[in-house]
């Protein structure tokens, strides 16, 4: 069988919910696998089972649930505190972190072990105006209390409204709803292109 984890975006009452099925598509259990949130937006699987629920507000969290129910969700502070959109971990390793503002960023970040996320080291990505190549520089305050991470960083690329992100081999790929773009971030090169433009008619990913 399977867990369907789904998040719930509503301001001040957000959470995840998770739906269990048996092999034949039958629903087994219901229940919440993450509660006292808000805004809860997309997030994303990880390869060892869990899901990560991102809040979409300026100091909002990461927090990794359980889709079994079995352990209580945690919160993962140092994944940053910003408008979180999605999140996808890559065959490097990393998870890779969109931000659902107009002036928003592209954030990797790197545990300090393994599979464990709660420590590790938060970068955004830098360099001239995308597509090309991109540098990526360490977030010298992930928890946001003195600035937002967005306006940490001199030379931070600004995405326009950071939305779904996923993985696609050694390719990271996430979109922009402000001006309607798929962007590639390529893991080998350390390189972004646009995957599909808004005005191309070639919509073949």
């Amino acid at each position: 069988g399977w867990y369907l984890a789904v998040n719930h975006e509503s301001p001040g009452s957000g959470g995840v919910s998770s739906s269990g099925f048996a092999p034949d598509g039958r629903i087994t259990d219901a229940f919440s696998i993450c509660k006292d949130t808000t805004m809860n937006c997309a997030g994303g699987a990880t390869p060892w089972g869990t899901w990560l629920t991102c809040e979409e507000f300026d100091l909002g969290m990461v927090h990794e649930c359980d889709p079994t129910g079995a352990r209580p969700s945690v919160k993962r502070p140092a994944m940053g505190a910003f408008a979180h959109e999605a999140a996808a971990v890559a065959p490097d390793g990393r998870v890779y972190l969109t931000e659902d503002r107009p002036d928003g960023g592209f954030y990797r970040f790197t545990p300090a072990r393994p599979q464990d996320l709660s420590s590790g080291l938060l970068e955004v990505a830098t360099g001239g105006a995308a597509p090309g190549p991109i540098k990526w520089v360490v977030v010298p305050d992930p928890s946001a209390q003195s600035q937002a991470t967005r306006k940490q960083v001199p030379g931070m690329i600004r995405f326009n409204g950071g939305e779904g992100v996923d993985v696609l081999r050694g390719e990271v790929l996430f979109t922009t709803k402000g001006d309607l773009r798929i962007w590639s971030y390529d893991t080998a090169t350390s390189t972004v292109r646009i995957r599909c433009p808004k005005t191309s008619t070639n919509h073949s990913l």
